[in-house]
């Protein structure tokens, strides 16, 4: 135990400035920290050595990770604003009811939807999961996508109501 609180306290701001220079991000750095020290503990436990350079690598990864993460939500915003389209003006609200509109939907629907957008599941791997057949899943992800239109339709209406007009 000594062995590895000493790798750490020797490493931590080490591995904690890599992360921040390529993530530009202290609580991204930090994470990554946080599971690169508990990946090396896992390895400390299994008996297998502890080094400066297998640590690296492991943060190294794990930016790569978060690099792909980043582009997967880009790549969501990007798919979320082609499918879910709206002519209302963007405002600090509109994330709020977009995420309100997705969590009113039936459960059946919204998991679909998640999966397919937030997990980047294939229908295949969705219908897996749920233990339906691809056809299933696909018809729930339609239906999903039409009710969080109409609800989304509905808050452009209502916004258009409360929007002042100049006379």
């Amino acid at each position: 135990m000594k062995k590895f609180s000493t790798f750490f306290r020797e490493n931590y701001s080490f591995v904690v400035g890599v992360a921040e220079r390529r993530l530009d991000s202290v609580q991204d750095a930090e994470e990554v920290a946080t599971e690169a020290f508990h990946l090396a503990w896992q390895r400390y436990q299994a008996g297998e050595p502890l080094s400066v350079p297998w640590l690296y690598g492991v943060v190294r990864n794990l930016i790569g990770n978060e690099y792909r993460r980043r582009g997967r939500r880009a790549s969501l915003q990007r798919q979320l604003n082609q499918d879910f389209a709206l002519s209302i003006p963007v405002s600090e609200d509109l994330y709020a009811d977009v995420r309100d509109a997705v969590e009113r939907l039936p459960r059946m629907h919204r998991e679909v939807l998640k999966m397919t957008y937030w997990e980047r599941l294939t229908a295949r791997e969705i219908a897996a999961v749920l233990d339906v057949n691809s056809a299933v899943v696909r018809a729930r992800l339609m239906r999903a996508r039409r009710l969080l239109r109409t609800a989304l339709s509905d808050i452009q209406d209502r916004t258009d109501r409360e929007v002042p007009t100049r006379e």
